[in-house]
Parts: C-alpha cells; structure tokens; sequence
C-alpha cells in the first residue's frame, strides 16, 4: 500500500490551516492523500485546480453507488443521501430547483430588521463580561434560524448536542453518530407535522409549498433539508462568528476601523468567509471520466477533494493572503462554485453582516478581555473554533 500522508490534516496554532497546504501548494498541488476510510484521493491546493473541480460537471457528488470512495468508513453526514451537497443531476437538478425560489435575495433581505433587533437584544441583555461563544456566538443564530424558519420553541440544547455529534467535535463512535442524526430527523419530521397545521409565512412553511409544476419536496427531503440548514444556521454560522470575532480584536485595529467606517463591513465580511473557514474539507468528487486539471489529471473513478481552505489562501490569487483587506476584488470559494453552489449564501452573508454591524454600532469599546494567546480552541477536524472567547463590553 502507497504511503500517502493522512487527511484530513488537522488545525495548526489558533485553528490556523496545517502547513501541509502550503506546503502542497508548492511541491505536489495535486497528490494524493490518505482517508480515515483507507481509500485515496487528489487533494486540491491551488486557487484554479478548486475552481475547475468545483465548476467542472464530470466530477460528481453522489457516493452512494457500490464500491465509491468515502471519506469516512462508518455514518457520516456528509454521505446522507437527499442532501443536496451529496447529489448529481438530475436528482440534484430538481431538488434545486424547488429549494432556489426559498433563498431569493429579496425574501433574505426582508429577514435584516428582524435580525437587528434579535441581535441588539441579546447583546444589551448580557453582562459587562461575557463569553462570546457560548452567550452570544452559538445561541444568535439559533435564535435567528428559528425565527427565519418559523419554528419557534426548538429544543436548542438537544440541537445543539445532535449536531456536535453529527460534526464531529466529539469522540462518539460512527455508531453512535448515526443514532444522533436518526434522533435529530426524528424530531425535524415532528416539527414539520405540527408545522402543517399552522404553516405561517416562515422558510419551512416555504419549503412545505415549494413547487414546481405538479412537483414538491418528498418528506424525506423536506426532513432531510430541513435538518441541514437547522445545521448549516446554528454551528456552521456559531463557528464563523467565534472564529471572526478574535480576529478582529486581535489585532484590535481591524475592530476599531469598523467602528469608524461601517461602510467597510461587507467587505470585511466576504474577507472573514474567505480566512475563517471551519477546518478541512469532508466533501468528496469523483470524476466520471478522465479531466486534466491545470496541475494534472484526475482519471475516471478516481476521487478529488477541492479544498476550499487552501484555495482561499493561495497568494497566486489573493495577495498577501493571511492578511485581511475589505478592499480585496478577486472572489473567494467558500460557497463553491458551478451547480452546487451554496443555496444558502444569501443568508449567511447577510446573517454576517448584520450581527457584526450591530456588535461595532452599540459596543465600539469590546475587547478581549484576556491575551488571545490564552484562548481555548475544540479539538475538532471538521469543525475547529474557540472552546471560550471571554469579552469585556467598555
């Protein structure tokens, strides 16, 4: 058996991405490395090798024929079958289009005074000395996920604990990961019964309706979708606040420039989804006949993983890339690209954009409230961000 270097590689200091990449980056943009399943895959460095996999519709996504390769060898999220992320046309094809009328830039932007107010209260309503992650960063976008879905009273701490398991931030075993998401959809399917009986004007009432001609979402998807943006809303957005928020106060400059110029705050934004990302990436592609990429080639049934992370720090496409500049032109990939681009981009943008304009607006003076260097980080692969960021209001 080839001796190739394992993945995923793991965080380096301060959840910072493993020198691997660049290192990659430099000698070998496109080799190979080694799953916790035991299969192989090309692991993508460079800016335009994750740019052509992500665009290129011969690599597909959907594992679930005998014999593809896996990430992992048990249960895993990522795997789920009627995840969008996890299809190839032209199941994908339908499903995104009866989900793409629910994400429009006009039904997201009604969601932005809501989201204020959410924001503005939690924040006045917390001490002079907070933890950030877990009394502001992680019970926000719950707050506002359920909100925008519609569904107010979810049991967020049994939320919360399915999807730590789901994500892997723990030790559970496949098995048991397994039993959690069996748990989590058991409970989505009996939020979207009750939800029928009072549908409302929310995100899921808009997923129950979605149509397209005589089709509609299965039950299966509806739980299935559901579940994922409830994810993709509470830990994915939790992590990218917590991750963006020390690096705006440390260095303290980048916080205090926001407080005097606001207008610079969706740039930032698009610069904290291009370096915060959450860890390395789960997703596999596997190409369906022989693509030459700019690094080399991926031969058919062979597996590729894009990586995201790597690409967004690739100094052939973004300049001094660990420095963080709203000015910045050229686009990041944390969305992706191509036809699985992400549905919900929208949303989080604006999610991001919001909170933050709130958080410079009504408490210009927050800082740490310790050295950074102290800083708790998870141990996490797939999710990696501050276990506790205390703040202090001034």
């Amino acid at each position: 058996m080839a001796d190739f270097e394992q993945y995923p590689f793991g965080p380096g200091p301060r959840g910072a991405l493993a020198d691997a990449y660049a290192v990659r980056r430099d000698k070998d943009p496109l080799g190979k490395v080694r799953l916790p399943s035991g299969c192989t895959a090309y692991l993508t460095t460079t800016y335009q090798d994750t740019l052509a996999v992500l665009s290129d519709p011969r690599f597909g996504s959907d594992l679930s024929r005998p014999g593809s390769p896996r990430m992992f060898s048990g249960f895993s999220l990522f795997n789920t079958p009627g995840m969008l992320s996890s299809m190839d046309p032209p199941e994908h094809t339908r499903l995104r289009r009866l989900l793409s009328g629910v994400f429009t830039p006009r039904r997201v932007n009604g969601w932005r005074p809501r989201l204020r107010a959410l924001t503005a209260d939690l924040l006045d309503a917390l001490p002079a000395e907070f933890d950030f992650v877990h009394d502001f960063a992680f019970p926000l976008p719950v707050q506002v996920i359920c909100d925008v879905m519609g569904v107010p009273g979810i049991d967020t701490e049994r939320v919360r604990a399915w999807s730590d398991a789901m994500l892997s931030t723990s030790s559970l075993s496949p098995e048991e990961q397994m039993g959690a998401a069996m748990e989590f959809a058991a409970y989505i399917a009996e939020v979207i019964s009750a939800h029928r009986d009072e549908p409302g004007d929310g995100l899921l009432a808009a997923m129950i309706h979605a149509r397209d001609g005589e089709d509609r979402l299965s039950e299966e998807e509806l739980v299935t979708n559901t579940l994922v943006l409830f994810l993709a809303g509470h830990e994915t957005t939790g992590t990218a606040l917590s991750r963006s928020m020390l690096r705006l106060l440390d260095p303290r400059e980048g916080y205090e420039r926001l407080t005097g110029e606001p207008g610079l705050i969706p740039g930032t934004v698009e610069e904290l989804l291009r370096l915060e990302l959450v860890g390395d990436s789960p997703f596999l592609r596997v190409a369906r006949q022989d693509v030459e990429l700019p690094s080399g080639t991926v031969r058919e049934g062979e597996a590729v993983i894009p990586s995201v992370s790597s690409a967004n720090v690739d100094p052939s496409a973004f300049p001094d890339p660990d420095v963080l500049r709203p000015e910045r032109q050229a686009a990041h990939l944390t969305f992706g690209r191509g036809a699985h681009f992400c549905l919900g981009a929208n949303l989080a943008r604006m999610e991001l954009q919001e909170i933050l304009g709130v958080l410079v607006t009504r408490q210009p003076g927050l800082r740490l409230a310790g050295p950074a260097g102290d800083v708790p980080w998870t141990e996490g692969v797939l999710t990696v961000r501050p276990a506790q960021l205390v703040v202090r209001k001034e």
